[in-house]
């Protein structure tokens, strides 16, 4: 749907009134229209030769992640070349710095999992997340889901082909307490092309639908929900009943139960669904092009002092503008 109110009040300037124009000039804006569509159908052939490189390179990216995943879950152990790679306190003074950022974020982790006699690197997914969760997975992680990530394995994603209509995230976790399966799955849908409603507002695929999967968690174990009692009731022989209801708690999967989007095209979400839902696509979509690429770094913790980094950048470069 088109969205004129992008503007706050302050910088609202009155629009120009095209009712009022000639019919000559409004037939020329409208032929300037026109050529804007026609850059609109180049963007979506230029969106699927790019989604054609993504698909010949994903291909390479998971044989890459295939090695990783045998290195964490110890089915491989590294050497030789394979670890030739400069260690962080080793060269100038810069990389020193850097080293000391890399020992206060690994003194965090539980020393305890790492002896020489581990196998591969335990809970490698949960600091992973657990680094990311300010930043990028806006504190989508509690302290009581915590258990549970310890047991993910593994986060992969698919894309769909041939046309870019959407990718999928997996997260392969071990067998655990807390529910069954072993596999949770999101789901992303694009539009690839443009929206016809509003075909000139057309900036590339976006995600308009996300789709999660049930969690069959067992008895007692369910995260995302509680019981609670809210008051007694008597009943008609005298004794007194439990009036209990569930209550939805904050946690990481209630990440697998997004908004749905209303089966009537016409009817609209609430505001708080839309909220939901597109701080949801920001998370898919850094969990895709971010966490898993350089998983190793939000281990480590260096992704997250490097996008602190960035962010202030962006500030300071934000002031200069506004000095200038």
């Amino acid at each position: 749907m088109c969205d004129d109110s992008t503007m706050s009040d302050a910088d609202f300037q009155p629009g120009l009134d095209i009712a009022s124009f000639p019919t000559v000039v409004k037939n020329r804006l409208k032929a300037l229209k026109k050529l804007q569509f026609e850059t609109v159908k180049q963007e979506e052939e230029y969106y699927k030769e790019v989604h054609a490189l993504d698909l010949k390179y994903q291909k390479m990216y998971d044989e890459i992640n295939s090695k990783r995943f045998n290195v964490i879950s110890g089915k491989h152990e590294p050497s030789g070349d394979e670890i030739d790679w400069a260690s962080e306190d080793e060269g100038d003074d810069d990389k020193k710095e850097k080293g000391d950022d890399l020992a206060d974020e690994v003194k965090k982790i539980n020393i305890n999992d790492y002896t020489e006699n581990t196998k591969g690197i335990p809970k490698f997914w949960y600091h992973a997340l657990r680094h990311a969760n300010d930043d990028i997975l806006m504190g989508l992680i509690a302290p009581y889901d915590e258990p549970v990530l310890e047991h993910l394995v593994n986060i992969t994603v698919s894309l769909n082909s041939p046309d870019n209509t959407g990718f999928s995230l997996q997260f392969h976790f071990s067998e655990n307490d807390y529910f069954t399966n072993s596999v949770l799955t999101k789901e992303y849908s694009l539009r690839p092309g443009h929206d016809t409603d509003c075909p000139l507002e057309y900036d590339g695929p976006e995600i308009y639908k996300a789709t999660g999967c049930n969690i069959d968690w067992k008895e007692g174990k369910d995260l995302t929900t509680k019981t609670v009692q809210i008051k007694e009731k008597s009943t008609k022989k005298g004794s007194k009943k439990e009036v209990t209801k569930d209550v939805t708690l904050d946690s990481f999967f209630n990440f697998f139960s997004p908004p749905e989007l209303p089966k009537d095209p016409e009817e609209e979400l609430d505001d708080e669904d839309k909220a939901t839902l597109a701080l949801d696509f920001d998370i898919g979509f850094a969990i895709k092009e971010k966490i898993i690429p350089r998983a190793v770094l939000y281990f480590t913790g260096e992704a997250c002092n490097e996008d602190e980094f960035e962010d202030c950048s962006d500030e300071s470069e934000s002031e200069d503008e506004e000095v200038d």
